[in-house]
């Protein structure tokens, strides 16, 4: 792996930014809604000069609520979402890492746009870039 520093402030360095984000009023068709983020997810990714190794969209509708999971496992490392699509819930999740040098806050920016654009009703309630691998 190669010298994949992505900042230095303050003499303190790291080596890699995982971001989260929280989403409400996220709700309808299971199916409709999984694809739509899975399609958004690989979109985000081939923006970047991360590579996609492999990709999975779980459709949840038995013995779970209504919903779905995304994953994509990357070169550098992974995004995923998981989401509870139902009216009484609407919650989505998403979280990006990467040990390498792709700006994963932007990736997730990206992605909270084009969903605000989809989904005029669906809210960011958490948005948080953590460093990684501080020395």
């Amino acid at each position: 792996m190669g010298n994949y520093l992505t900042a230095q402030t303050n003499e303190v360095r790291y080596k890699g930014n995982h971001v989260f984000a929280d989403f409400t009023g996220f709700h309808g068709d299971e199916y409709v809604l999984g694809e739509f983020v899975y399609k958004l997810m690989i979109k985000a990714i081939e923006r970047t000069d991360m590579k996609i190794i492999h990709k999975h969209l779980e459709i949840l509708n038995i013995d779970t609520p209504p919903g779905f999971t995304a994953f994509l496992q990357l070169d550098s490392s992974h995004i995923s979402s998981h989401s509870y699509t139902e009216k009484s819930q609407g919650l989505l999740a998403l979280d990006c890492f990467t040990c390498g040098p792709t700006d994963t806050l932007s990736v997730m920016n990206y992605i909270k746009d084009e969903l605000i654009k989809e989904f005029p009703e669906i809210k960011c309630t958490y948005l948080q870039n953590h460093k990684r691998f501080n020395f």
